[in-house]
């Protein structure tokens, strides 16, 4: 590496460069106020004890109405105990959605219409040493202004949590953080017109918690039923989002999205013959 200096009118070496970076700012202490999320889990497990995911889904099955004396519910664990590298492919040549005769979900009418190649590979195993899905969460400060308050966040090594990891995230009391739980489900009964109030009462919902002080925003479908019509989770991280964006807010808080469906897409079951 080399910097050339127009304005001091001189070429800095590498190492030079380097060493100038490293003591412009305490970064070891800064880096120090960092907190993993290993650190909440033994902290959860003193304040809630142990919970397994395998508990966790139980007790939302157990919501849906499902029961475990009848239906054996099982991870697919085949593709994960086979030691196969999983197949993939460069594009997508389905129908559009727009065209389909169905009723899709809202994440098939974005897709990308390109095969693009990234250097280095977006591969956190094969190419860990230069690509990382670590990513930090938290309230945020000035990103050019680096102090001790944009360091003291949480960090995750990968975007995707375990029930456990989001239900431990749910309770920590890190740094005085609180979450708020905002429910994405509409009532049946409003029909196709309850989508839109649905979506400013979840807007208005998560603008009053970040001004209340919450840290965390959880949006989440489990109240989803027979009565109430799940919105598009799509829909309502966007419009969250651009709300919290428009009212100056998006920096104070993190959401996650926490989806019944998901745990149904990844399980299958095997019905009892007595049923």
């Amino acid at each position: 590496m080399l910097l050339v200096d127009t304005y001091k009118q001189k070429i800095e070496q590498d190492d030079d460069l380097k060493r100038r970076i490293a003591q412009s700012r305490p970064h070891k202490r800064l880096t120090s106020r960092r907190v993993f999320l290993d650190l909440l889990r033994k902290d959860d497990i003193l304040s809630h004890g142990a919970v397994t995911n395998e508990f966790l889904i139980k007790c939302h099955l157990e919501a849906l109405g499902i029961d475990n004396k009848k239906k054996d519910v099982h991870l697919d664990s085949d593709r994960r105990l086979s030691l196969k590298e999983a197949l993939g492919s460069m594009g997508n040549d389905a129908a559009l959605a727009c065209l389909s005769d169905f009723s899709p979900l809202m994440f098939s009418y974005f897709q990308q219409l390109f095969a693009q190649v990234t250097n280095p590979p977006i591969d956190p195993f094969r190419e860990q040493i230069v690509m990382s899905l670590r990513c930090p969460v938290g309230p945020e400060s000035n990103l050019l202004d680096p102090s001790a308050d944009l360091e003291s966040r949480l960090i995750l090594e990968q975007p995707v949590l375990s029930l456990v990891d989001m239900e431990v995230i749910k309770r920590t009391m890190f740094k005085g953080w609180h979450s708020k739980t905002i429910d994405i489900t509409f009532p049946v009964r409003y029909g196709v017109k309850g989508l839109v109030p649905g979506l400013d009462r979840i807007c208005c919902e998560a603008c009053a918690a970040a001004l209340d002080g919450y840290q965390i925003l959880v949006l989440s479908d489990r109240a989803a039923s027979k009565d109430n019509v799940p919105i598009s989770s799509l829909l309502a991280v966007g419009a969250v989002h651009q709300c919290l964006i428009r009212h100056r807010l998006r920096m104070k808080v993190i959401f996650y999205e926490i989806l019944m469906s998901l745990i149904l897409t990844f399980m299958k079951y095997s019905i009892d013959d007595t049923m």
